[in-house]
């Protein structure tokens, strides 16, 4: 299908700019639907995700179909971190393939879906194997799409991340934090006057200083169960102390200074889905080592040393009452961030090629 919008051309995980206001917009938006009548059906083995295990975007996507048991439903394909003028790469140098289309680069899989295609080649994307085309890039609308027409092939007690009667109150959170927060730290970290930093700098911290305040009183944003609001919320919170902090100057305060903030994180990492697809070395390596970011000296910074399995304790917090439907399904807190600078790529749902 064709794309619905051509913004300016840009090869990175960034969404478009202009002027000083950052935004995700996906530009093919085509929907899975339970019944089809979109075209796309939800049926298994069908579509393969393309994600960054470096990326905030790609990330939601990955904690949700490991969260809704959908890994073994659809494929997923995992980019190199690195990320130069090309855009995302398959493999590390210039040798790797994608064994499924045989692209090189994600923008190759965008071009044959649109040939006159001129970008953003991002991720997370996600492919109709049976029609060879991109169906969505829009990451907002991947995640949903897995919460809710995917229903029918969630694992067995799997959480309800979008129920129905909060929708409203998880988009009202999920958007200020997405202007202030998710994209606020690259509004800080690229931001070329003093006044755009410290504008920036100021709604980065507002926030997350409101959200510490809630937090004391629940569990998770919106009570006691796990939704989409904290599935878009952590990816940047994962990536704070490590890049956004340093390298960006969003620096008035850590994430492990703030004691609701920390702990909240450090259970959401504790949960399945999350701490799994948390890969701070990949991380390091996109931040550090793309151009895209501005450090031109090529060094990665071997710290900050943080433990996300440390108990938080939230556990214990007394309950809010009914949140809405669905149940969270917890683990123990052993899971360990993968620091290794492998990129993975599992070429079909359920399988693992490394």
């Amino acid at each position: 299908m064709a794309p619905v919008a051509e913004p300016a051309n840009t090869t990175s995980s960034l969404p478009a700019i202009t002027g000083g206001a950052i935004r995700r917009q996906g530009t093919f938006t085509g929907r899975v639907t339970r019944d089809g009548s979109s075209g796309f059906p939800a049926e298994p083995a069908r579509y393969q995700l393309y994600a960054s295990l470096s990326c905030p975007w790609s990330q939601r996507t990955l904690i949700a179909a490991r969260l809704l048991g959908l890994d073994r439903v659809v494929g997923l394909t995992l980019t190199d971190p690195v990320v130069d003028e090309r855009g995302w790469r398959f493999g590390s140098g210039d040798t790797g393939t994608d064994p499924l289309t045989g692209a090189r680069f994600i923008a190759d899989i965008y071009r044959a879906t649109s040939p006159g295609y001129q970008g953003p080649y991002t991720v997370p994307l996600l492919w109709d194997l049976r029609t060879r085309q991109v169906v969505s890039n829009d990451v907002a609308q991947i995640t949903v799409m897995l919460e809710t027409e995917f229903r029918a092939y969630h694992r067995p007690g799997a959480p309800d991340l979008y129920p129905a009667a909060r929708r409203r109150e998880i988009e009202s959170l999920a958007t200020l934090i997405f202007h202030t927060v998710n994209t606020g730290v690259y509004k800080a970290g690229l931001a070329t006057s003093q006044s755009d930093y410290e504008q920036a700098a100021e709604g980065i911290f507002t926030t997350l200083d409101a959200l510490d305040e809630r937090l004391a009183r629940r569990r998770f944003l919106l009570g006691d169960h796990l939704t989409e609001a904290d599935v878009r919320l952590f990816p940047t919170l994962a990536r704070f102390d490590t890049v956004y902090y340093q390298l960006f100057r969003c620096n008035t305060r850590r994430l492990v200074d703030y004691r609701q903030l920390w702990g909240y994180a450090r259970d959401l990492y504790q949960h399945p889905g999350f701490g799994e697809t948390t890969d701070l070395g990949q991380i390091k390596q996109h931040y550090y080592l793309s151009p895209e970011w501005g450090n031109t000296s090529g060094i990665v910074p071997v710290g900050p040393q943080i433990n996300w399995t440390e108990p938080h304790g939230r556990a214990r917090m007394p309950a809010l009452g009914p949140a809405g439907p669905g149940s969270t399904a917890r683990t123990g807190p052993g899971s360990t961030a993968r620091t290794g600078p492998g990129s993975t790529a599992r070429t079909g749902p359920g399988s693992t090629a490394r």
